[in-house]
């Protein structure tokens, strides 16, 4: 076994981390998850087991995001791990798309950190994962953001206006803007771009819907305006997109 990941588990044997290890197993909204300099996951608690369909820590252990995410998704991921390790500087409540408990494509708050050996050497990331959806108290000082990302994530293909939106959480445009800045890193209107876009690629991957039908459905004026926007979110046109899943 590669000395790094040796690192990895005789650290997590440590009784008081292996206690810390086993708290994560009774939060049952947050995900926890350990890697190697690889982005291979090396632990995980049973929420992250449980919302990835899996039932022992041996189905995960020495797997990467690329085994289970599309590749335009697991490419972000994965940089992201080599971007911590490579400044060592933590990436906290950062807005990603992973997978729910029911296969769905949907918003998480990410926070993770570089694990060093004795040297300062980045060995691996230590980080937790929350959905933004369903109310969680994990912003308390950002609940009507936490509630528009809920709207928008339940509906995507609606026609959200982010003036709308404010007014229906009883808060100014100015306020939303600030607190979703906060939040996931992004304005009200991109999330709402970027939410669109992740679920018709959803639907790129399980339905034959056509393309042109899917622009109409998450409100693109034209085939060409919601390719474009594709490409610019996904790195990919939505038939090339289709070809590669």
């Amino acid at each position: 076994m590669p000395r790094d990941d040796q690192c990895l588990l005789t650290l997590i044997e440590i009784p008081f981390v292996k206690r810390m290890c086993d708290l994560f197993d009774h939060l049952p909204d947050t995900g926890f998850f350990v890697k190697n300099d690889r982005s291979e996951f090396v632990h995980v608690n049973r929420a992250l087991l449980h919302r990835l369909g899996l039932t022992h820590l041996s189905q995960i252990a020495g797997t990467t995001d690329h085994d289970r995410y599309p590749d335009q998704i697991a490419d972000q991921l994965v940089e992201g791990d080599r971007l911590l390790m490579q400044t060592g500087e933590p990436l906290v409540d950062h807005a990603e798309v992973l997978f729910d408990a029911a296969g769905r494509l949907e918003w998480f708050s990410t926070s993770k950190y570089p694990v060093v050996d004795r040297d300062g050497k980045a060995i691996g990331v230590v980080g937790i994962t929350r959905s933004y959806s369903g109310g969680s108290a994990a912003h308390r000082g950002h609940s009507a953001a936490e509630r528009v990302i809920d709207i928008i994530s339940r509906s995507p293909s609606a026609p959200h206006r982010v003036a709308a939106l404010a007014r229906e959480v009883g808060i100014s445009e100015r306020q939303l803007h600030r607190q979703f800045s906060g939040l996931v890193k992004m304005s009200p209107r991109e999330f709402i771009l970027r939410s669109r876009i992740h679920a018709a690629a959803a639907d790129l991957r399980n339905t034959g819907e056509s393309i042109a039908s899917l622009a109409e459905k998450y409100g693109f004026c034209d085939q060409s305006a919601f390719t474009r926007q594709f490409r610019s979110v996904l790195g990919l046109t939505p038939g090339q997109y289709r070809r590669s899943v």
